[in-house]
């Protein structure tokens, strides 16, 4: 899967000196690269629907979502380099955030159903629905 940012694209966002090394002192690209690509792997695994017919993420992102799901997929790279979420109680709350941001822009862009433009629809038969007992409760609104 190709990631949804490069290694030159993360390194810009991160302070100097954060990203590891090879052995010759240069940026381990090849460690970075496969981070981002399991970081976008987690993002794909919670909003499906950026799937493109390649299997690949569909590129551009969606312009209401691409900045979040950049710094997302920034984000949870790093702590696949670092592995400071497992000895960081900072870092644990802001990956578990990431996590409910996913799962928020699911429920919002979808609107809570998985998949693109998908809804739930049903058939009405007033013939077959007259001797039903509706059990819902429905509480009044103020009058205007």
């Amino acid at each position: 899967m190709t990631p949804l940012m490069t290694a030159g694209e993360l390194e810009a966002r991160l302070p100097p000196d954060t990203l590891p090394l090879d052995a010759e002192g240069n940026r381990d690209d090849g460690r970075i690269t496969l981070a981002l690509r399991e970081a976008t792997g987690v993002i794909v695994a919670h909003l499906p629907w950026l799937l493109d017919e390649a299997g690949e993420a569909a590129q551009p992102l969606p312009p209401r979502f691409a900045d979040a799901l950049t710094g997302i997929c920034a984000d949870t790279a790093l702590y696949r380099l670092t592995d400071r979420v497992s000895s960081h109680e900072d870092d644990r709350d802001r990956y578990a955030a990431n996590m409910r941001l996913l799962e928020k822009i699911d429920r919002e862009y979808q609107g809570g159903l998985s998949g693109p433009d998908y809804q739930e629809a049903g058939i009405v038969d007033e013939a077959a629905d007259s001797g039903l007992n509706d059990g819902r409760y429905f509480k009044k609104g103020r009058p205007l």
